[in-house]
């Protein structure tokens, strides 16, 4: 009997002891992620919020603390979506400042876009077929041209292009063509008209004269823009 008796008493402690909560229904740890969240969305930190919300419903769901983050959390991945979805366009312009005779080149560049990548393993990423570059010479002056990735390019004269600015009505400007030395280029003229139109524009969409029964068409997402940047 005596050797029974801590077996006794280990059973009789253990059967005094509260049962485990079941984190899906742990309210403690729920409104404590439930603070974090609204602290978050406090400070329009949407995508921190969003990320407290996701832990939230996976680990404690069933709780208060979740049913009261399920009444704003749609319109915090909306916002949170909006956050990166501005983080990548302002990541399509690649600006630079180069160094030349006189003073500083400034540009900035973004290129066109492409069709999805294939999903087919080992699939070469596909190549934009023009880049935008809006540069800022101290001899040369402002200038607004197109790279193209094509080997050459007959436009004109007169060479025009027709450009849409989101889904206005195609506006007509004078190109200039050019040689890079690798590749063809072509100025857009009235530059001034050009990137005031594009500055309040979400995409720009180029239109080259028809050649070789093909009509080019160019479409860029500008609305990452950054002018302060490249105007300064």
């Amino acid at each position: 009997m005596p050797r029974l008796l801590p077996l006794l008493f280990a059973l009789l402690l253990a059967a005094c002891q509260p049962a485990p909560v079941d984190p899906a229904f742990d309210e403690e740890k729920g409104a404590a992620l439930l603070a974090k969240y609204e602290a978050a969305r406090a400070d329009a930190d949407f995508e921190i919020a969003e990320m407290h919300a996701n832990e939230l419903a996976q680990r404690h769901g069933e709780t208060e603390a979740a049913a009261t983050m399920r009444r704003t959390v749609a319109e915090v991945r909306a916002e949170a979506e909006a956050m990166r979805e501005n983080r990548r366009l302002i990541g399509l312009w690649d600006y630079q400042d180069i160094p030349v005779e006189g003073g500083t080149q400034h540009t900035a560049a973004i290129y066109s876009q492409v069709e999805p990548m294939s999903e087919e393993e080992g699939a070469p990423a596909p190549i934009p077929d023009a880049r935008l570059i809006l540069r800022r010479h101290p001899e040369w002056g402002e200038s607004a041209y197109l790279v193209l990735a094509q080997s050459d390019l007959a436009c004109g004269p007169p060479c025009r292009l027709r450009i849409r600015f989101d889904d206005g009505e195609p506006q007509v400007f004078e190109g200039d063509p050019a040689d890079t030395g690798t590749g063809p280029a072509l100025f857009i003229v009235d530059r001034d008209r050009f990137l005031a139109a594009m500055r309040e524009a979400k995409q720009v969409r180029i239109e080259l004269p028809a050649g070789a029964h093909l009509q080019p068409q160019f479409r860029f997402e500008v609305a990452g823009f950054n002018a302060d940047r490249h105007l300064k």
